[in-house]
Parts: C-alpha cells; sequence; structure tokens
C-alpha cells in the first residue's frame, strides 16, 4: 500500500486498551493521518460525526457494550470502518461484510495498511 494513502486522512479509533489505542494512534500518525480517539461510547458517537473523518477502527466491544450503534452511523454517513477485536465477530461481519475484521492481537502495520485500502 502507498505511504501516502493516508496523509492527510482523519481516523477515528474508538478502542478501550490504552496499550492498543496508543499503539494504532502512533500508527497512523506515522503515515500521516490525524487521529480523533474514543475510549467511551459517547465519545465514539460524537467523533463519528466529524465531517473530515476518512475511516474508522472500531473494537467491537466497549465495556459491556458493542459498537454497533457507531458502525451504523459511519455507515449510513458513507465512512468506511475496520473491525478490531477479541470475540466473535460473525453478527458483525453478517451485517457489515465490507467491513475488514482483525483478531487482537493484530499488528498496528497491519491495522493501518487495512485502512489505508479502505480509503484508496
Amino acid at each position: 500500500m502507498s505511504s501516502d494513502a493516508l496523509k492527510g486522512r482523519s481516523i477515528l479509533v474508538v478502542e478501550e486498551e490504552p496499550h492498543v489505542a496508543c499503539g494504532l494512534a502512533d500508527g497512523f500518525r506515522r503515515a500521516g493521518a490525524k487521529v480523533f480517539a474514543a475510549d467511551k461510547l459517547r465519545d465514539a458517537r460524537y467523533l463519528a460525526e466529524h465531517p473530515a473523518l476518512s475511516a474508522a477502527v472500531l473494537n467491537l466491544r466497549i465495556g459491556d457494550d458493542t459498537t454497533a450503534g457507531v458502525c451504523r452511523r459511519l455507515a449510513h454517513l458513507g465512512v468506511p470502518f475496520m473491525l478490531l477485536t477479541r470475540h466473535d465477530a460473525s453478527e458483525a461481519c453478517k451485517r457489515w461484510p465490507e467491513a475488514p475484521v482483525l483478531s487482537k492481537p493484530a499488528d498496528s502495520a497491519l491495522v493501518v495498511d487495512t485502512v489505508a485500502r479502505l480509503v484508496h
């Protein structure tokens, strides 16, 4: 994938595990992207409305809830997204077949490359 694919793009990262969120944010910043980060659903729903969003990476579960509402909103807005999870993603794959799914732990470079493919 071209190293310029994410340059100037805005990426939403919805992740509650600080070390995972930091690794992803660092990877996207190195690729030239601006990062919006949320570790709570309330913040994720708010940031999903940002008009400059190019793509998003969402943990399938935040706390005891799922990010399905955020996924629905992003899909409605036409913002491509991918899912990153330790949980069974079969239901999410049925709902959003166009959304790539990676299992945790996933290398941040692979996540960045997957998002770059979504926006290219």
